[in-house]
């Protein structure tokens, strides 16, 4: 049994739900009102709308990462150009944490694997198909 497309459906749907997440909840998912209320409106505008419009793309990023699930040997180049670009995100990240800091927990973790899971997933299953 290949496990390898199973997983990346599995990812594309933890992907896609935490887009759907971030489009209906937007900055409200991060910062209690209490927060919100300490920043400039225009800040607050552009988080929100950088949030929900992220979560947009998450959710086209899962949907494309399921699809090439489908037929992986057919659709490997897609299914790298997803994994590069999940890898530079995660790098994109550790450059903001360097310059801002952490911030939130959850975004070490997030970067972490941004960062681990791309390499892995192509060694240990994708690199197979070709």
């Amino acid at each position: 049994m290949e496990y390898t497309p199973l997983l990346l459906k599995g990812f594309s749907a933890w992907i896609v739900y935490h887009g759907a997440s971030h489009v209906v909840r937007g900055i409200k998912e991060y910062l209690p009102q209490i927060e919100r209320a300490k920043l400039p409106p225009s800040t607050v505008s552009l988080m929100d709308s950088q949030i929900r419009f992220l979560g947009g793309t998450y959710i086209g990023y899962g949907a494309a990462l399921c699809w090439a699930s489908y037929d992986i040997k057919e659709r490997q180049l897609l299914l790298n150009i997803l994994l590069a670009g999940l890898a530079l995100g995660g790098i994109g990240r550790a450059i903001s944490a360097g310059v801002f800091g952490w911030g939130f927990p959850w975004v070490q973790r997030a970067t972490i694997t941004e960062i681990v899971v791309p390499p892995l997933v192509y060694w240990f299953g994708s690199r197979k198909y070709v």
